[in-house]
């Protein structure tokens, strides 16, 4: 499964917008309000409508707070005009076969149309049927990470996932466009396996896939295993440390249970490719803000480590980060506060580079305390150049509480407050 292009009018703050997707990875970046989480929720619209198809799965409608809305000013009267229909199109693939759906919300008091969503819909239906006799059949793994992953956690009992009772290979979608974390679900599923696996004294490969998923995306991790003494997932870095998940440090658990929660949903879906869960399924995963509580040196090589992690999954997602945008290899990069939808390469760019031209970051080598010492000097020096002493005392005494202001923020920095008042007294000031 794959999305390509997708396209939404009077969507959120979009009248009308489309935008390209790169097969492996895309990196939507922007200023805070550009749209780029609204894009994401576009998309789950999109996927929802593929989940229509499936029993039990969440389907994702238009909200009614989605429509573009605008504001008129009559009088002394402020009207809310909500600009109808709202629509959200998608081009893409499933199971190798291109096709177009769309959704629809004519009027904020109707319902999400569903016709024009039924080539999608089908064609999750056919893979689903194709499930029930065919044990070989494939199916795409779809998952969204929102910004609340780490701390919204759902309730065990959230989406009946009891991990003691057999479950259809579509129970891997449950859940799947829901924003939050999923980690007592993940937890509980990894101990059921460690449990068959002991019991049988057989090596389960399907939960090793879940182990190497978390030592490939989390940074220096040497070896995952579930430890019953700890009840938990036990983490071992590369110095010899050993964590349990809910011990982890935020960056290190929220990539631990993203990177292991698609691992499980592969898993899942496709039990008959075992260890080659991970390598071998398709599929659209969305992650807002990816470099959510990352380090800097972690940002650098994320991308990376899923894409090797997870080779035909196509992934989507948000950043304020340049070591991120930087580090997009063979990829897209796209804007959204360019007018214009295209792929931008930055891999061969610097960081500061990218925070200029690209964020719009004023000198990003210099601190923003120096660039305003400097500002202050400027203002220091011409208003001693512009001032001196044929001024009359009123004009003295202005300028005077001037170069005071101008010198205040700076009182912790002796030597540059030095170098101010030197230039100050050879004026007689």
């Amino acid at each position: 499964m794959r999305i390509d292009e997708l396209r939404v009018f009077n969507y959120r703050r979009f009248v009308d917008r489309a935008f390209t997707f790169a097969e492996r990875f895309t990196l939507l970046i922007g200023a805070n309000g550009a749209g780029k989480t609204a894009v994401v929720d576009a998309l789950t619209i999109s996927l929802g409508a593929a989940l229509m198809a499936v029993p039990t799965a969440p389907t994702r409608p238009i909200h009614r707070q989605e429509v573009r809305r605008t504001y008129r000013q009559a009088g002394e009267t402020v009207h809310l005009v909500e600009h109808n229909p709202t629509r959200v199109m998608a081009w893409g693939s499933v199971d190798d076969h291109q096709i177009e759906w769309s959704r629809e919300l004519k009027s904020t008091k109707l319902r999400t149309t569903r016709q024009h969503a039924r080539p999608v819909r089908r064609a999750m239906a056919d893979l689903i049927d194709r499930c029930a006799e065919d044990n070989d059949t494939v199916l795409p793994c779809i998952g969204y990470y929102g910004t609340g992953r780490l701390w919204a956690e759902q309730r065990l009992s959230a989406g009946g996932l009891d991990p003691g009772k057999p479950k259809p290979r579509y129970a891997g979608y449950r859940n799947c466009l829901t924003p939050t974390s999923s980690a007592r679900h993940l937890v509980a599923w990894v101990k059921r396996l460690a449990l068959i696996q002991a019991q049988r004294g057989k090596r389960l490969e399907t939960l090793q896939a879940v182990y190497a998923a978390i030592v490939g995306c989390v940074e220096d991790a040497v070896d995952a295993a579930f430890d019953f003494a700890e009840d938990d997932i036990v983490i071992e870095f590369s110095d010899a440390s050993r964590f349990p998940f809910f011990l982890l440090s935020d960056g290190q658990r929220s990539m631990a249970a993203t990177a292991a929660d698609i691992a499980m949903r592969c898993a899942q879906l496709n039990p008959h490719l075992n260890g080659q869960a991970l390598t071998e399924t398709p599929g659209v995963v969305l992650i807002d803000e990816i470099d959510l509580h990352l380090h800097p040196r972690w940002q650098r090589r994320v991308v990376e480590d899923l894409c090797r992690t997870f080779p035909r999954v196509q992934f989507i997602a948000t950043t304020h980060s340049p070591f991120i945008i930087q580090s997009i290899h063979r990829n897209a990069v796209v804007d959204l506060d360019r007018e214009e939808n295209e792929f931008i390469p930055y891999e061969e760019r610097s960081i500061e580079d990218i925070s200029e031209e690209l964020m719009g970051v004023d000198q990003p080598q210099r601190s923003q305390r120096f660039l305003k010492m400097v500002e202050a000097a400027e203002q220091y020096y011409r208003a001693i150049e512009n001032g001196g002493a044929e001024s009359d005392a009123t004009q003295m005494d202005i300028l005077q509480a001037k170069l005071d202001h101008l010198e205040e923020p700076f009182a912790d920095n002796p030597a540059y407050v030095a170098l101010l008042r030197l230039r100050r007294l050879s004026k007689g000031l």
